[in-house]
């Protein structure tokens, strides 16, 4: 006799809410929830930070709440040439979340979105040509620049082609916006070349004020190893193998809407979990830390004063209230990035080797399927340690 399983929910019908405590007085309530479209999905909502929500309640009246709203997009005669082209963006966003989007992409599309809204609110399905929407873009392109006018663009195609998949228009009208260039090209970050690099961290040592702000350290780590600022920031010890000289990037930093700081077990991209070798200096430079009052003593490798994790906003004013005196006013946390994958290229390293190194997802289709991934390359860290000490 075989088991009787999971009775199937009926349409419109959730099963059990289940509630967890995710820190700093939020809860979390999900539950299953079976769509028009017959399909079963997870549906999750937060409450508000709450020190007397002792469990979970602000919770879950918000997710029954969203259930009693919930449409579920493509259903059959849930889209009109009526429906406000505002509804399918935030359809298109929960999609995109359900879909597991970063919590930082997502906070970055809503922010897009709520621009958009000023300028496509009476917007409707019927009314979205394409000279309509390249006009919306182009007012948000004034107002706010052209990188949100690219998220706005992003988000209508995304939206509109709920309403393709419905069968409601025949295109997708976005199709045929031209896409926003800049109007300016972008300067970036400047890299350091070895002896800069050498010259630089030299001055950091001997500078009170980085000792003072802590920036001492983490900045020889960026030098030893090009991470992410939202990388470094989320190391913590037990990341660190002493005995292999490497340190392994498992999370990011990112302030999420209503939860505040968080690490997420997660980075960038899929390809950003992974480990990487450390340089002679980087090795020093943790043996010491290890054993300093307090900055040794916590879980991660550089936390905040106050013994959480260090907010990268904070740590980039630290970093430019510094760097004046330090001789090098247009370096930037992502300009370590840069010198490392300079470094690496004048080494004659492969380009493969770099993007192992800096946890890029790419270097070229080839490159991708032929040759393999996801390796330590402890020449790197040779590379690091040649150019730091000038041997």
């Amino acid at each position: 006799m075989t088991g009787r399983g999971r009775p199937p929910l009926r349409i419109g019908q959730h099963g059990k809410i289940s509630r967890t405590y995710l820190g700093s007085g939020i809860w979390m309530a999900r539950c299953r929830y079976r769509d028009a479209d017959g399909v079963t999905r997870i549906v999750e909502r937060r409450g508000h930070p709450d020190e007397f929500d002792k469990h979970g309640k602000l919770a879950e009246d918000a997710l029954i709440e969203a259930l009693a709203k919930r449409q579920t997009p493509g259903a059959p005669g849930q889209i009109s040439l009526d429906t406000k082209v505002s509804v399918l963006v935030e359809a298109h966003l929960e999609m995109l979340a359900e879909a597991g989007k970063s919590p930082s992409t997502m906070t970055t599309y809503r922010s897009a979105a709520r621009k958009l809204a000023k300028f496509s609110d009476a917007l409707r399905v019927g009314d979205a040509t394409p000279g309509r929407l390249a006009a919306v873009i182009r007012s948000m392109r004034a107002a706010h620049g052209a990188n949100m006018a690219r998220h706005g663009r992003t988000l209508l195609r995304g939206a509109l082609q709920i309403a393709v998949l419905d069968d409601v228009l025949g295109r997708n009208p976005v199709a045929e916006v031209g896409r926003i260039h800049s109007d300016r090209k972008p300067q970036g970050a400047p890299a350091l070349d070895a002896e800069q690099l050498r010259d630089l961290l030299a001055a950091l040592r001997e500078s009170q004020a980085c000792w003072d702000a802590d920036l001492v350290d983490p900045i020889t780590m960026l030098a030893a190893t090009g991470l992410r600022r939202s990388e470094l920031l989320a190391l913590r010890w037990e990341d660190y193998d002493e005995a292999a000289r490497t340190i392994a990037v498992s999370g990011k930093i990112a302030r999420l809407p209503g939860e505040g700081l968080k690490r997420l077990d997660s980075g960038k991209t899929e390809s950003s979990q992974r480990v990487v070798a450390l340089p002679g200096f980087a090795v020093s430079m943790l043996a010491e830390r290890r054993g300093r009052a307090f900055w040794g003593e916590q879980t991660m490798l550089f936390p905040s004063s106050a013994g959480g994790w260090r907010d990268l906003d904070n740590f980039d004013k630290q970093w430019r209230r510094v760097r004046d005196d330090l001789g090098v006013p247009e370096v930037t946390s992502h300009s370590f990035r840069k010198s490392v994958a300079t470094l690496i290229d004048d080494a004659g390293l492969s380009a493969r080797i770099g993007a192992d190194q800096l946890g890029h997802a790419k270097v070229s289709m080839t490159q991708d399927r032929y040759m393999q991934r996801g390796k330590v390359h402890t020449e790197v860290a040779d590379v690091l340690d040649r150019a730091i000490s000038d041997e």
